[in-house]
């Protein structure tokens, strides 16, 4: 049982811990997917981002989208975008510069879609149909090192070989770090703009091509645009160290890779701190009952049997079942419990058996010392030679000795007795009798003592017969015990009803029934001890002390068991069951 439960719950914890990996993977890949999509996005919002836009955005009353946050992106790309009906006309316009015309030609902006004709901006023609609604839309973005190059030609005049700018072109030529350089058709150097010492004054058709297209050569980039109407070519120069936006734009890993590189540890990191968590919960929902019980096994080891009281107090609920931490050692807990009581009812026994023991010991000590006291003072009160005893005083003297000697035989063969009953060495034949007529021959037999005259004993046997196997010395002497106490230890006239009884179910008793003192509860509980009433010989020889150990030893030697009811005042029933089994 304890096995299949630590299964169950260990495939199930294990089911648990999976479904919680497989949901954390769920999620960081949905996570990668989404910064997979922002990342192309943000290198090329069209197609992708005026997809997301119109799939995602909100749609008014009038057809118009609302979606705030994609709008923001695409600020953050440097582009813009219009929304057209079918006609050209501009309905919606987002980031726009203000060169951009209110509505368009159709055949006119297909010619700058595919570049037939000029235009100032790069251009992106998207159209999608949403809640049965076809949008047109426009996404237009102009290169910034086209923007810088034109606004140098426009802005730059040549005077000498010095280039002169406006206040505000120095300022975002200074946030480069760059300088200018104006090249003939040749490309001879005609003009600077604080150029560095170790610059060329002179490149070849290799060299710009080479230094325009490897942006990190000699750690320096370099952009240029050729004015026709001139016939100059301008040329900047950067370094790529210094330029922020630019070194921003060059990290050591691409962007992708970055992202798998993030997902894959924080997968990692997630499932290590997931482990951590759960051996921490599997040490401390199993490990503590382990150490429990561990630590209860050594103090039942060290003899101390109280901790499942304990135990039942601490570790069980109001309903008396372990608490949950506990529950699945509940049938090991629950054999230490049993084990622990055992052992403490064991030393219990031990200890009562050891009391009892001394008594016992005390007790025949006592009725053996008695007996020989009379036999030695006898037998020096014959040996001295001051007295001459007469004939009449010897024979008192041998009588008395022969009385303590047959006490203190019977006293002998009733221990022997009791230990081989004990041990059930005594080899007997059971016969097959008729139990009311040996219970009426027993009580006639037992009563014929003279100690019993003036006591009332009547037998009451059923008037059809009641055959049994037992042993007729054996049932004798436990009709023969049972009479005797009743008589001995009540006051004289006590009456007696013995009484056989045929049982409906199965088997037959035997209720010896005295009206006398009755017993307490205590005597009651100790009656068959060995040896708990001590006889005084000097009052009466014919007890032992073993009467009615050897009775009830007797009765459970011949398959049956004893039973006592008493009270103070009110007598005494003791009777004697036969079952048959």
């Amino acid at each position: 049982m304890i096995r299949r439960r630590f299964a169950v719950r260990f495939a199930w914890q294990m089911a648990v811990t999976g479904v919680m990996l497989a949901v954390l993977a769920i999620i960081i890949v949905i996570w990668m997917l989404k910064k997979f999509e922002d990342i192309e996005i943000s290198r090329n919002f069209a197609p992708m981002g005026i997809s997301r836009l119109i799939s995602e955005a909100d749609i008014d009353s009038n057809g118009l989208i609302v979606n705030s946050v994609l709008l923001q992106r695409l600020k953050e790309d440097g582009g813009w975008l219009q929304s057209l009906d079918e006609k050209g006309n501009v309905l919606q316009s987002f980031n726009t510069p203000n060169d951009l015309p209110a509505r368009y030609v159709p055949g006119q902006l297909i010619d700058y879609w595919l570049g037939n004709e000029p235009f100032p901006y790069r251009l992106g023609l998207w159209i999608q149909e949403k809640d049965k609604h076809l949008y047109t839309m426009l996404y237009g973005e102009r290169s910034t090192k086209v923007d810088l190059m034109q606004r140098l030609i426009a802005d730059g005049k040549i005077m000498d070989d010095q280039i002169q700018f406006s206040n505000s072109t120095i300022v975002q030529l200074d946030q480069m770090g760059s300088w200018v350089q104006v090249l003939d058709r040749e490309g001879v150097e005609v003009a600077s703009w604080r150029k560095p010492g170790n610059t060329p004054s002179s490149y070849t058709l290799q060299e710009l091509a080479m230094r325009t297209h490897n942006q990190a050569l000699d750690g320096l980039g370099m952009d240029t645009q050729y004015d026709p109407i001139t016939g100059l070519t301008w040329a900047v120069q950067y370094p790529m160290d210094i330029t922020k936006n630019q070194a921003a734009r060059i990290p050591m890993l691409n962007s992708e890779s970055g992202v798998m590189i993030f997902g894959i540890g924080a997968f990692l990191l997630s499932a290590f701190v997931l482990f951590i968590l759960l051996s921490l919960w599997y040490a401390n929902r199993f490990g503590s009952p382990v150490l429990y019980i561990l630590n209860w096994i050594q103090r039942l080891g060290k003899g101390d049997y109280s901790e499942h009281v304990r135990a039942n107090n601490e570790r069980r609920n109001r309903k008396g079942d372990w608490k949950r931490g506990y529950r699945i050692f509940g049938e090991v807990m629950d054999s230490i419990d049993s084990l622990a009581i055992e052992l403490r009812t064991a030393k219990d026994a031990e200890e009562q058996t050891q009391r009892n023991r001394e008594e016992w010991i005390a007790g025949v000590t006592h009725d053996m010392k008695t007996p020989l006291s009379s036999i030695q003072g006898y037998a020096h009160m014959l040996e001295a030679e001051k007295y001459s005893w007469s004939e009449e005083e010897v024979r008192q003297f041998a009588s008395t000795i022969l009385e303590k000697t047959v006490y203190m035989n019977k006293l002998i063969n009733d221990l022997t007795l009791t230990y081989r009953l004990r041990n059930g060495v005594i080899p007997v034949t059971f016969e097959e009798l008729d139990i009311c007529v040996l219970l009426s021959e027993s009580v006639v037999l037992a009563t014929s003592h003279l100690q019993y005259e003036g006591s009332q004993i009547r037998c009451i046997t059923p008037s059809t017969s009641i055959m049994a196997a037992v042993y007729p010395p054996w049932f004798e002497r436990v009709v023969d015990n049972i009479i005797a106490n009743a008589i001995f230890h009540n006051s004289s006239g006590t009456g007696m009803i013995i009484e056989l009884i045929e049982m409906p179910e199965k088997g037959w008793r035997i209720d010896f029934r005295d009206d006398g003192q009755g017993m307490d509860p205590q005597t009651i509980a100790r009656l068959f001890d060995r040896y708990y009433r001590g006889t005084n010989t000097d009052s009466s020889i014919e007890g032992s002390g073993l009467g009615m150990v050897i009775t009830k030893e007797l009765v459970q030697a011949m398959g049956g068991r004893i039973a006592v009811s008493s009270q103070v005042g009110e007598g005494t029933v003791i009777s004697t069951i036969y079952t048959g089994a």
